[in-house]
């Protein structure tokens, strides 16, 4: 129950530290401090002093000295999730204000709140950061979780495409060489015991990273590998992990809705960069504009590349009948990956694992070794058995992207047909639909558009906009709206000559339309076509 507070004045530092002082027990003897805490978890006290230390000046109000003996287990920005003496982060979101879950998280068992402001409608105890509320946050969570990053080795993947890719290649291949190591990205949230969650974004809040961090700690895991979108980087969920290294994997058309330019995405990628401490080393494509935006990051910068020698470090790629072979140069050591992967880009991709694998510390020949053995991500070029011809499912959904497993099933199966059955999704970045639909075209030779997740647009108006790309080129397409009906057409269509990908979607198991995910799974939909054929 909220409690009626009299004093407005927040505490000040002086009273904090006065405070910190008379509750703690400071016993010398031998050179040696003992520090006796009166709680098991974190003290208001506490994380005021540790907020304080990182260079953030937070006020608790009302001004009463007893708050700051509340017991806080654990930062949440959702008040679903809130449990008792948690602290409640209360974010203004893109379409409703936190403001209106605060009830739901005092009636869950929330001990503080963490505003921008002072809420002077609740008389529940807040503690006010200003216009740093999402910084603070992470550093909250970070702080409450027992500063988990900062115990195990850490890596982020970021860059438009690939991220999953490089993010599986490390875990599985890290595994290999007795390193227990975990994932969180696209595909989910693993589990020191390989288990997933599905995750609502690439990147989640900083509650749950850190939260997560904490538990792969717990269970004795040593190394913690995080997709960091550039929406993720932007509103500050990964503040205050302690990463040690940084792998940019490429950059190209993507959220533009959110960014404006390339420029800005590319700004904001870099900010993951910028903000890495002098002991962490970052993999940068070999780009004058990337690295212009790093130029002054205290970081170790690296930069890679396929094809340009002025790259710090230059692979070879050789596409060959059974995938990839990926060559390089690390320490004066020659490094060569046999792989079964298909395409040019898992080759980059697995090159940039391989960067960041050995920047650990970790032998070539067994970096090699580990990554050559590795199977392709979960929905990335994932083959499914069709009863005549080649069908595969991908997660392509940008331009560049379906290029690329375009242009890689066109090296590995070159007198076959190539057939597509895409789509764009709805409230995104509708300035790619042409373009998605002009690469297509230019590399494919008989596609079906259709749906991929609309969400609240109108799908025959997506539809409409990516065949304006589509018919820059001269080939076979069809529009069929419904994406099961798609599929079924462009499975019946096959003849022992044809290669079909169905893109857009890959592992995803829906397909959202005005606010509803419905079930929905590329490989279950061909492989019921396949059925219906028999």
């Amino acid at each position: 129950m909220a409690l009626k507070y009299a004093a407005r004045r927040p505490l000040t530092f002086c009273s904090i530290r006065c405070y910190l002082a008379e509750h703690y027990l400071l016993l010398t003897w031998n050179r040696v401090v003992i520090r006796l805490v009166l709680s098991s978890r974190m003290l208001v006290a506490n994380l005021i002093n540790q907020l304080q230390n990182r260079g953030y000046s937070p006020q608790l109000w009302p001004a009463q000295i007893q708050l700051l003996e509340f017991d806080l287990a654990c930062a949440c920005i959702d008040s679903r999730r809130v449990r008792s003496n948690d602290l409640f982060c209360v974010f203004a979101g893109s379409k409703q204000r936190g403001s209106d879950f605060i009830d739901s998280a005092i009636a869950n068992g929330a001990a503080l709140l963490l505003v921008d402001k002072l809420n002077e409608q609740c008389d529940f105890p807040q503690l006010v950061v200003g216009d740093q509320l999402a910084s603070v946050a992470g550093h909250c969570a970070d702080l409450l979780a027992g500063e988990p990053s900062s115990k195990m080795w850490c890596a982020a993947i970021t860059g438009t495409n690939g991220k999953t890719t490089v993010a599986h290649l490390m875990c599985g291949a890290l595994q290999e060489v007795q390193v227990s190591a975990a994932s969180c990205g696209t595909l989910g949230m693993m589990d020191s015991n390989g288990s997933i969650t599905p995750n609502l974004n690439t990147t989640p809040s900083s509650d749950i990273v850190h939260a997560w961090m904490a538990d792969l700690l717990r269970d004795g895991c040593e190394a913690a590998i995080v997709e960091a979108s550039s929406h993720g980087i932007v509103q500050q969920r990964l503040t205050a992990v302690s990463f040690d290294c940084v792998g940019f994997t490429n950059l190209s058309h993507e959220h533009l809705d959110y960014h404006n330019t390339l420029e800005e995405y590319a700004a904001a990628k870099m900010q993951l960069v910028n903000s890495l401490p002098a002991s962490a080393i970052a993999f940068v494509p070999y780009s004058p504009m990337l690295l212009d935006l790093c130029s002054d990051a205290l970081a170790n910068i690296a930069s890679w590349s396929s094809s340009n020698d002025k790259a710090d470090y230059m692979c070879r790629i050789s596409e060959t009948s059974h995938g990839v072979d990926v060559e390089f140069e690390w320490q004066q050591q020659h490094g060569v990956i046999h792989s079964d992967l298909c395409g040019y880009h898992n080759g980059e991709n697995l090159f940039v694992a391989a960067l960041m694998m050995l920047s650990k510390g970790l032998p070539v020949e067994e970096v090699c070794a580990a990554l050559s053995s590795q199977a392709a991500a979960d929905g990335r070029l994932q083959q499914v058995d069709v009863h005549r011809g080649l069908a595969f499912v991908d997660y392509a959904h940008t331009p560049d992207a379906i290029e690329k497993v375009l242009r890689a099933l066109r090296t590995s199966y070159p007198q076959h047909l190539l057939k597509v059955v895409f789509g764009a999704g709805g409230d995104r970045d509708n300035s790619k639909r042409a373009l998605m639909g002009e690469t297509v075209s230019a590399n494919a030779d008989w596609c079906v558009l259709t749906s991929d997740n609309p969400r609240t647009e109108n799908a025959e108006s997506i539809i409409d906009q990516v065949a304006t790309g589509v018919l820059k080129n001269e080939i076979e397409f069809h529009k069929i709206v419904k994406r099961d009906d798609a599929i079924r057409f462009a499975i019946e269509s096959l003849d022992d000559n044809d290669v079909l990908v169905v893109a857009g979607k890959g592992h995803e198991t829906y397909q959202e339309i005005n606010g509803v995910r419905h079930p929905f799974d590329d490989r279950l939909q061909i492989l019921e076509a396949v059925q219906c054929l028999a």
